[in-house]
């Protein structure tokens, strides 16, 4: 009888564990509306903790207190399923020429870094949780921001 309990509760614990993973998607739109504009480069002591968010990103943690979003170029092959990654960098500093290597000897060429804003992040989640422990509904995140366009060139007028 004991192993019976035994069994029963192995199963609805990894029944349990089962059903607390997120939507396909749900990672990259819980990220993607705190993602800041476009940099060139950031300091990369080393690898505290990632996230692949979707096939072609990955939310790359330096500290518990600095993230970034990660573009790479296409194909990258099983990045969303990867078990462990890699981060190439040169003199401690990630830029666009770097890379994601995956375990099967592939890299995946970075194509965009976005500062993600953790202190937004970590309260919109502490919030939620607040929501989901009171019996009410999650807020809402807020709007991606829209992307500007370029300046348009200023027309003068010639006077003589």
């Amino acid at each position: 009888m004991k192993r019976m309990l035994a069994a029963l509760a192995a199963s609805l614990a990894l029944l349990a564990g089962c059903a607390s993973q997120r939507p396909y998607g749900a990672a990259l739109n819980e990220y993607l509306p705190y993602a800041g504009p476009p940099i060139d480069s950031f300091h990369f002591w080393y690898l505290y903790s990632w996230e692949a968010v979707g096939p072609y990103h990955v939310v790359l943690w330096s500290d518990p207190w600095t993230a970034y979003f990660v573009t790479v170029w296409q194909p990258c092959i099983d990045l969303e399923f990867a078990t462990r990654i890699a981060v190439t960098s040169t003199i401690n500093t990630v830029s666009r020429f770097e890379a994601i290597l995956l375990p099967h000897h592939e890299r995946c060429p970075i194509q965009e870094i976005r500062p993600i804003d953790t202190k937004g992040l970590k309260a919109a989640r502490a919030a939620a949780a607040a929501a989901r422990r009171n019996g009410g509904a999650p807020p809402p995140t807020p709007p991606t921001p829209p992307v500007a366009p370029p300046p348009a060139a200023k027309q003068g007028t010639v006077t003589a």
